[in-house]
């Protein structure tokens, strides 16, 4: 998968960021742009692709205005949803009411971030 030109996406502040890309990278296959860490390892900041959205994660500051992302769930199609829902809820999200529409399935990931699923409730 290359990531390509990826639209803005959420910056997430969170108390471990190694935690939140793997989970990222364990349910949807998150591609790394950037790392940042500490000699001892630890993870500050991290840039990473989810679905065509660039997002930032980081424990030390805060967002900037503009990349403050989207008040609402970000927006995923991927090609077997039911397989995405299923891996995110296995690695601890959390199903939320629906918006509707072309979007089957509403979750949100452990660091908050809303995801909306479309084509999950759907079969073969």
């Amino acid at each position: 998968m290359g990531v390509g030109d990826p639209a803005a996406g959420a910056y997430l502040t969170v108390s471990d960021v190694a935690t939140v890309t793997a989970f990222y990278a364990e349910v949807f296959e998150a591609v790394p742009v950037q790392r940042e860490c500490l000699p001892d390892g630890r993870v500050l900041h991290a840039e990473l692709v989810v679905g065509g959205h660039r997002l930032t994660v980081s424990e030390w500051c805060d967002p900037p205005a503009e990349t403050a992302g989207p008040a609402g769930p970000l927006p995923l199609a991927p090609a077997d949803p039911h397989r995405l829902v299923q891996r995110a809820l296995a690695a601890g999200a959390t199903l939320e009411p629906g918006a509707g529409g072309p979007v089957d399935v509403v979750f949100r990931d452990p660091a908050g971030q809303r995801w909306a699923v479309t084509g999950a409730g759907r079969t073969g």
